[in-house]
């Protein structure tokens, strides 16, 4: 899809949040990379990021959109505040599929309307918006062919398990409780290896959150970065856990000299 399916964010967060949507290579009105992927994505978003001087940043990503969030934190820490991954994973199960190897064989126009067919049911919950539905599914029959191919390849062949688990920057995961392409046990999983972050399911939604749940992933990026800017809790310097212990062993002394019933020293 292209930068415009995050129209409910860039319509509905604050004003005080400068916001970028790009289209990555081969999306919206980006040309083509010669090669297509998750690191090539990422490559690109650092591009982009470096051309505007604009980082370190809050990247939010949106299903493959988060995979090349977590190798874009990965690559370059320093351009990255925070992420927002939502219906992310870093690995789909491999799944071998009789019926998806007999669709290959069919005529390029029946392929491409059983796949629009197909993507109703897979990427929404039965009660998502029609708005929502009608965004989607435009975006997705403006795409080229060609990049939905290497899109979905790109999916496939990932596995970003080792990426996620050193990454060192604060984290925030949402998964549609009904997502059915990135169930909530990849999220699970995902959160799992990524050191401290939090994990939110977003109840009777699909794939298609930031359309699906707009206010709810609005009012969940608002709170990630409000929780960014927080100040840290005060921490107790050295010499304030010298000071406490020496405390403690003067009244630990105290107490041994009562039970032996010996004046107390000057």
């Amino acid at each position: 899809m292209s930068a415009r399916s995050w129209d409910m964010q860039l319509q509905g967060l604050p004003r005080s949040l400068r916001m970028i949507a790009l289209d990555l290579p081969g999306h919206g009105q980006s040309d083509p990379a010669p090669r297509a992927g998750v690191e090539a994505y990422a490559g690109a978003v650092a591009d982009v990021l470096g051309a505007l001087e604009c980082g370190p940043v809050v990247v939010v990503g949106h299903s493959l959109g988060g995979s090349v969030a977590v190798a874009l934190a990965a690559r370059r820490p320093d351009l990255v505040r925070g992420l927002v991954l939502i219906a992310s994973c870093v690995k789909l199960p491999l799944v071998d599929s009789v019926g998806e190897r007999l669709v290959a064989y069919l005529p390029g126009p029946l392929r491409r309307l059983l796949f629009f067919s197909m993507a109703k049911k897979v990427l929404f919950a039965p009660q998502a918006p029609a708005d929502a539905v009608a965004i989607t599914m435009r975006e997705l029959r403006a795409c080229r062919p060609e990049t939905l191919q290497a899109d979905v390849r790109a999916a496939r062949a990932m596995d970003l398990t080792a990426h996620a688990a050193a990454l060192d920057v604060p984290t925030l995961v949402l998964s549609g409780g009904r997502d059915r392409l990135t169930t909530p046990a990849l999220a699970e999983r995902l959160s799992a290896l990524i050191p401290g972050s939090r994990l939110h399911i977003v109840d009777g939604a699909g794939h298609m959150l930031p359309l699906e749940a707009a206010d709810r992933v609005n009012r969940e990026i608002v709170a990630f970065v409000e929780s960014l800017a927080a100040p840290l809790p005060a921490t107790r310097t050295l010499d304030d856990r010298e000071r406490s212990l020496s405390r403690l062993l003067d009244r630990l002394a105290g107490f041994a000299r009562r039970l032996r019933g010996s004046p107390p020293s000057d």
